[in-house]
């Protein structure tokens, strides 16, 4: 079914574009799946639109903004009970032209959701999958063999996003009717999923997570490295210095 207005203005919220494409540069998902050449010349423009030190700055930069796919897909999962139809043919990330630092936004032709019609247990599973291990998982791997980066600073990018976006949720009290069903679906992707739904042996969102004690990252994810970038508040080089301060 295609996805109705009010859920693609919802969706706006985690860079969802539902208008006719009006940009500089735009490519498909699947391209950068597929095609190094492809992936090789996007990281470059990745780099030269932020200004990066080098190609492995500019794949972490790449990663922590197409982060914005999880969300979106685990919003419509746990607050719709809608499965967000994420086919790489089918996504376009579109630059725009509102002067911001290398912001894309994610066009998918056509908005589809599927809702769930089976046991939800295994309905979860699958969304899991085609969002981690059906997206994220070859982009990290092909973004590691062409620019040297460590996979764990990849998957944190994606990783401390989910955490911040739940307990943004869960403090949400328009989402109170949903709430345990939030709670319920956070605890499966932390403690629970296999980390084969995510295209790996171990669960990588399990991995960093810090429960209670905040969003401290455990890697840098280095925009410190980019033109203007500065340390995050929850990168361990700061974390660090406080230490040591």
């Amino acid at each position: 079914m295609r996805l109705r207005e009010d859920e693609m203005k919802t969706l706006e919220t985690y860079r969802f574009s539902s208008g006719a494409a009006d940009v500089s540069s735009s490519m498909l998902f699947a391209w950068l799946l597929h095609d190094d050449g492809q992936l090789a010349k996007y990281v470059a423009h990745v780099r030269t639109e932020m200004g990066a030190a080098n190609d492995a700055v500019a794949a972490s930069m790449l990663v922590k903004r197409l982060s914005f796919l999880a969300p979106m897909a685990l919003y419509a999962m746990s607050v719709w009970n809608k499965r967000l139809v994420l086919d790489p043919g089918r996504i376009w990330l579109d630059t725009d032209g509102e002067g911001e630092m290398w912001m894309p936004r994610f066009r998918f032709e056509p908005p589809e959701a599927e809702a769930c019609g089976i046991e939800r247990s295994r309905w979860r599973e699958q969304v899991v999958r085609d969002v981690f291990a059906g997206l994220f998982a070859p982009l990290i791997a092909r973004l590691r063999r062409l620019t040297r980066i460590s996979p764990l600073v990849l998957w944190e990018n994606v990783a401390i996003y989910v955490y911040w976006v739940y307990e943004r949720w869960l403090e949400d009290e328009s989402l109170a009717p949903v709430a345990d069903r939030l709670r319920d679906d956070f605890r499966f992707l932390i403690h629970e999923a296999d980390g084969r739904l995510f295209g790996q042996k171990d669960n990588p969102l399990r991995r960093f997570f810090k429960g209670a004690s905040g969003m401290q990252r455990t890697t840098c994810c280095l925009y410190v490295k980019t033109n203007g970038g500065t340390c995050c508040q929850t990168c361990p080089i700061r974390a660090r210095q406080r230490q040591t301060g």
